[in-house]
């Protein structure tokens, strides 16, 4: 369906190298980076028996809340872009919600379109709490008792911050589509059109600044900091 409103969409849709970095970089480092720093997999460390100290423990769980929400913030941004296009009643413009605009719009929302990138973060931060070593695993027979009080844990934390991330980084998302992302629209062949043309009108973007890789590149960044940010008080709600 996509490929009737959107130019440049096709069956399957492919991404390139860009599209892949864009949508990995962030999350991957700070995954990589909790794992030099604390030196070992596992559930959330605040408020548990562990040799670290009660500083790195901490930071060990903001980098998780950070490549939970960055992962959160791209399915939720995917599954908008792909089930939002369902909704039976057009888009508003997250700026002007009086103003409908064509499907593919960027900045555009719908009821669906947030439902979608709610239930996508969800379950990423659903999926990781689920099988993250110290996770499901811990409540199976074979599993290490030791490990099973921090399931239900985090679960919760996880789950949260998954929410948190797919809904806000598809919000902050489109907010960033609507101001500093130029959207144009082909009046002869109907669709969103990649760029500008000779049949083209500009419908939304104040400025020209980002693309649409880069708008993907902020918006994760930007929601994986503020999971961090957020995670001593989470965590304090919950231990």
């Amino acid at each position: 369906m996509k490929e009737k409103l959107e130019e440049g969409v096709t069956e399957g849709g492919e991404r390139d190298a860009m599209q892949v970095f864009a949508c990995s970089a962030i999350g991957v480092f700070c995954a990589c980076l909790r794992r030099i720093l604390v030196g070992r997999d596992g559930a959330l460390l605040t408020g548990t028996s562990t040799t670290l100290s009660p500083a790195l423990a901490l930071l060990g769980d903001q980098l998780t809340f950070a490549y939970v929400a960055f992962f959160a913030c791209c399915a939720g941004d995917t599954w908008a872009s792909e089930l939002g296009v369902l909704s039976k009643s057009l888009p508003r413009l997250i700026i002007a919600p009086w103003r409908k605009v064509p499907p593919g719009t960027n900045g555009g929302v719908s009821g669906v379109g947030l439902a979608a990138s709610a239930a996508g973060g969800t379950l990423m931060g659903l999926l990781h709490g689920l099988f993250t070593p110290g996770g499901i695993a811990s409540v199976l027979p074979f599993g290490k008792t030791t490990t099973r009080g921090a399931f239900g844990r985090e679960i919760i934390a996880l789950t949260f911050v998954g929410f948190l991330g797919g809904l806000g980084g598809s919000l902050l998302d489109s907010f960033l589509g609507s101001t500093v992302q130029a959207t144009y629209y082909d009046n002869y062949k109907k669709k969103i059109a990649k760029r500008a043309g000779p049949n083209t009108e500009k419908i939304g973007g104040w400025w020209t600044l980002l693309s649409n890789e880069m708008v993907n590149v902020v918006s994760t960044a930007i929601s994986a900091l503020l999971a961090a940010l957020v995670a001593r008080p989470i965590l304090n709600w919950i231990v």
